[in-house]
């Protein structure tokens, strides 16, 4: 099952996981704030309370749910921003972008896994987050929510103190002409005793593939990004992130305490680490499915799945209101259905957008994807308390047509749009973009060559042209 890591060094894989803390990081960010507004100190502190039946109940106001799901997102857009220049300036282990250093320091076989190490680390995180809330809330003072927050501060102390030990990627240090150090970095990530990694060999086909591209006069311009292989690589990245958030993730992950509560659920925490654990089950498919089945027909079920389950969640609360013990159970199974399928689904979105990123625009390219979605994002948390919330939308759970409709459309245009890329290099991908192979034909092709787009590197400096696009065998 794990034979595409036998090319995965102990430095490759200490080098995900720890570039993934930052990834631990947002997901720990979104689990207190998810989970807290379940814990009665909180609210009561920060909320308004009223008699309902009797019994004092505690809420927060819709505006104030709006504000603090929207904040997170909001930064998202600016950082990404700001990340694309320093990105190249500074290199990926001084930056840490997070999915761009670990897709650049993996080997091809086990792109798919690294990659997954991202969402891996951010639901453990989340996990985290909200055992930590569901434990505090135990409490009736300021620790109650006062311990989650600061444990946040945990995450960043260690990436500042360990980032020095993480190697440079091998193609940034290419790409400004450090090719010692290229080398060195190369050797550290992927040699070992055993496996005759040349690392020489390595970089100069990195170098024969960048010298290409700066023959090329179109070399990373922001007006590529407008037409040809560019633009349609952009639209994937983007559209792919943002069908992420059309389906209802982030609303899930900001309102889940909401949701079950309009499915007729009245103690949530028990529920929301079932299914914290459920989502995270869904996300370690991840390490395997991608890079053993492929890119195009995980995405594809698995987004269908997502519309099956939603669906059927919003008919079931359309069907009876308001909800019974029975519906509410009904609800709350598909529910963890739905978490099961959009766990398998959500590796793939960072796989396949940071594989859509082109060579020669890679940090354009996810600054502006990341941009946008959480631009989306933003969108789809400061509307949905209003549509949602008793006093103005009232759709309660509802709202879940919405999202399920979303997935519909995710998994068609997966199909039309999204290219298998399951074992192909970087710059091999680069290659049958610019060809315009179609999306559905980019499996049937393979190449000689574990980097390059060619038959054979012939010399140290000579690549004959001939590339080889021959059906896999099977």
């Amino acid at each position: 099952m794990f034979e595409y890591l036998k090319t995965t060094t102990a430095t490759g894989l200490g080098c995900m996981f720890l570039v993934s803390m930052g990834a631990f990081l947002f997901g720990f960010d979104n689990g207190w704030w998810g989970t807290i507004q379940g814990a009665e100190a909180f609210l009561r502190a920060f909320g308004s309370c009223s008699l309902v039946d009797g019994v004092e109940t505690c809420n927060i106001s819709t505006p104030q749910k709006d504000a603090g799901s929207s904040v997170q997102s909001g930064g998202i857009m600016v950082g990404s921003l700001v990340a694309m220049e320093l990105n190249k300036a500074l290199g990926r282990r001084k930056l840490l972008v997070v999915t761009g250093m670990i897709s650049i320091t993996s080997s091809t076989e086990a792109r798919g896994f690294a990659i997954n190490m991202y969402q891996n680390v951010q639901i453990i995180g989340y996990c985290l987050a909200a055992g930590i809330v569901y434990a505090s809330s135990k409490r009736d003072d300021a620790a109650s929510y006062m311990i989650p927050i600061g444990l946040q501060f945990l995450a960043p102390v260690c990436m500042v103190t360990l980032s020095p030990l993480l190697p440079e990627s091998p193609r940034w240090l290419v790409w400004n002409g450090r090719r010692d150090d290229a080398i060195r970095s190369a050797s550290r990530l992927f040699g070992t005793k055993t496996n005759d990694f040349d690392a020489e060999k390595y970089i100069r086909e990195l170098e024969i593939a960048f010298e290409k591209e700066q023959a090329n006069p179109k070399v990373s311009s922001w007006r590529d990004l407008l037409h040809g292989p560019d633009f349609r690589r952009l639209l994937i990245a983007v559209g792919i992130q943002c069908w992420l958030q059309a389906q209802g993730s982030g609303y899930i992950v900001n309102y889940m305490v909401s949701f079950l509560q309009d499915s007729g659920t009245s103690d949530v925490f028990p529920f929301i680490m079932g299914l914290n654990f459920v989502y995270y089950g869904g996300i370690l498919t991840g390490h395997f499915l991608p890079d053993n089945q492929g890119r195009r027909p995980v995405i594809i079920y698995s987004t269908a799945a997502n519309a099956v389950f939603m669906l059927v969640i919003a008919s079931i609360n359309t069907a009876v209101s308001p909800s019974t013990h029975t519906s509410g159970a009904a609800s709350v199974a598909f529910l963890f259905l739905w978490q099961l399928s959009s766990g398998v689904m959500s590796p793939l979105i960072w796989i396949i957008c940071t594989e859509a990123a082109p060579t020669r625009n890679r940090e354009r390219v996810l600054s502006i994807a990341v941009f946008i979605s959480f631009g989306v994002s933003l969108m789809i948390t400061s509307v949905s308390p209003y549509l949602q919330d008793k006093g103005y939308g009232n759709l309660g759970a509802r709202i879940g047509y919405i999202w399920g409709a979303a997935s519909v459309l995710t998994s068609v245009w997966s199909y039309v749009m999204v290219p298998e890329s399951k074992g192909v290099s970087l710059e091999q991908l680069d290659y049958l973009y610019e060809q315009g192979v179609p999306a559905r034909r980019f499996g049937k092709y393979h190449f000689t060559d574990a980097i390059l787009p060619v038959e054979k590197v012939e010399s140290e400096v000579q690549v004959q042209d001939e590339v080889v696009l021959e059906p896999k065998k099977h």
